[in-house]
Order: C-alpha cells, then sequence, then structure tokens
C-alpha cells in the first residue's frame, strides 16, 4: 500500500470518527425516543427498539400540541418581522451614502454582541409594565428584535455582490428607491435571503431562556417544554427523547428545503473576476 492511499485511508477513518462522535447523541437520541424508560436503562442494551412503540410521542403531543403550535406560529412570524425590517435597512446601508452610514452599521452590530440573557431582567419589566407578559405578540418582537442585527450584517454582505451597473439602470428607466429594492436587489439576492431566513428561524426557534422568562403557560414554547422534562426528582428521557426529535424535524424540513439557495448563499461572491 503506497502512502498516498494510506493516508487517504487515514484521512477517511479520522473523518468517520469524528463524524460519529458528533452524530451518536443524535442517533441515541432518535433510538430513545422508541423505548419506554425501562429500556432506555436496561442492561444489556436494546440497541435496536420497537419501532411501533408511538407511546412516548402520543403522550408528549396530546399534552403539549399547543405549545408546539406557539413555536411555529412565533417562529415564522419573528422571521418574517426579521426579514421585513432587516433588509431594507441593508439595502439602504448598502447602497445610500449619508453622515455616520458606518458608525450606524456597527452600532447595529454592537447590538448583537449583547448576549440574550443579559437583557432578560429589564425586559421583563418593560413586557410586564405593558401587560404581554405570558403572550405570543411580546416574543415575535423580542425574537425579531434580537435577530435584525444579524440579519442586517449578513444581507449587507449580500446586497454588496449586486451589480452597482444593475441597480444604476433600474435608476435610469425611472424605478423608485423602493422599486429597485423590491424588482432589482431583492431577486438578484435570494440566495442570500434564503441564507438569512434559515438562520434566523434556527435561532428563533431553539430559543429557551427567554421563552422561559417570559411565559408561564399560554405562549411557552415547545423549548421549554424540554426543560419542564428535567425535574428535581428525576428525568423523563422517553420524553426528552421524543420531544428532541419533533424539535429537530422543522429545522431539517426548513434546511432541506433552502438547501440550495443556502449552498448558493454562502458561496456567493466567493470568486472574484
Amino acid at each position: 500500500m503506497s502512502r498516498l492511499v494510506r493516508r487517504k485511508a487515514l484521512a477517511l477513518l479520522g473523518g468517520m470518527v469524528i463524524m460519529f462522535i458528533f452524530t451518536a447523541p443524535i442517533i441515541w437520541m432518535f433510538l430513545a425516543s422508541f423505548k419506554p424508560i425501562a429500556q432506555i436503562f436496561s442492561i444489556p442494551p436494546v440497541w435496536v427498539p420497537d419501532f411501533g412503540h408511538l407511546g412516548n410521542y402520543a403522550k408528549l403531543l396530546s399534552e403539549n400540541w399547543q405549545f408546539l403550535l406557539n413555536s411555529v406560529i412565533i417562529t415564522l412570524s419573528a422571521t418574517l418581522l426579521c426579514m421585513v425590517i432587516s433588509l431594507p435597512a441593508a439595502f439602504a446601508l448598502t447602497q445610500f451614502r449619508f453622515r455616520g452610514r458606518n458608525f450606524f452599521a456597527d452600532w447595529v452590530l454592537s447590538t448583537r454582541m449583547m448576549p440574550p440573557i443579559a437583557a432578560a431582567v429589564p425586559l421583563y419589566i418593560v413586557v410586564n409594565s405593558i401587560g404581554m407578559i405570558d403572550t405570543i405578540w411580546a416574543l415575535i418582537v423580542i425574537y425579531a428584535g434580537f435577530n435584525i442585527p444579524f440579519a442586517v450584517w449578513v444581507a449587507m454582505s449580500f446586497f454588496r455582490k449586486v451589480p452597482k451597473e444593475v441597480l444604476e439602470a433600474a435608476e435610469l428607466e425611472g424605478c423608485t428607491s423602493g422599486q429597485t429594492f423590491l424588482k432589482v436587489a431583492l431577486p438578484l439576492s435570494k440566495s442570500g435571503i434564503a441564507t438569512v431566513a434559515t438562520f434566523v428561524f434556527i435561532f428563533a426557534w431553539n430559543e429557551l431562556l427567554l421563552a422561559l422568562f417570559l411565559t408561564t403557560r399560554a405562549a411557552k414554547t415547545f423549548p421549554v417544554v424540554i426543560s419542564s422534562f428535567v425535574t428535581t426528582s428525576m428525568t423523563f428521557w422517553e420524553m426528552i427523547a421524543a420531544a428532541t426529535v419533533i424539535q429537530a424535524i422543522p429545522t431539517v424540513i426548513f434546511t432541506l428545503l433552502m438547501q440550495r439557495h443556502i449552498v448558493s448563499g454562502l458561496t456567493m461572491g466567493a470568486v472574484k473576476n
């Protein structure tokens, strides 16, 4: 065996080991979601569960389906609101020249550097004072607000790749700034926009701490439900496993639907003419 073949074999083996380290917890969680609690801790282990055992999922959804629906509504609404605000802002910061533009862009980014948990107590006081504790609208606005700086800065990098000649040609044809944004910049940046929307969706879907602070029952999200299965007396691993699988499904589906645009968006501008 030549040295080159050995290097490739070692690289392949190393890649498989790393992949197994990262995927083993996911595989274990998926298999455990089909097991009763006794099988999860049985010795010797039950490697292949009865995939017809759906008791964990049935119990979980029957008791918590409304919280899963809350997560879907909040995440989709927050993503849409974030994109509606951040995309025009990003376009303006890249195309319009005005005093303090760079300072404003840096200030927008700096707000993203603060961890959300640092604002949990002030947010609780403000939201409580206006009577919006445990409401879906409060979480939608807050999730969108925390993701706007990220969305603005990432979208700016894609709008900068739009040829200025195309934008100038649209203006010469009589398009207003709004029409240029809607009819020219957005279609040419759709791959980048899909990338931004995907990351905002994932951030909002998986957020736990703020939802834990700002909800009690009516607006509780699914990540809060998952955390409730860890109690002082015991941990309900079978419910955590089933809930984790359900929690991962929308993210996987959304990412797969956007996969073509994400790959195109992440490589946009990688090759310079």
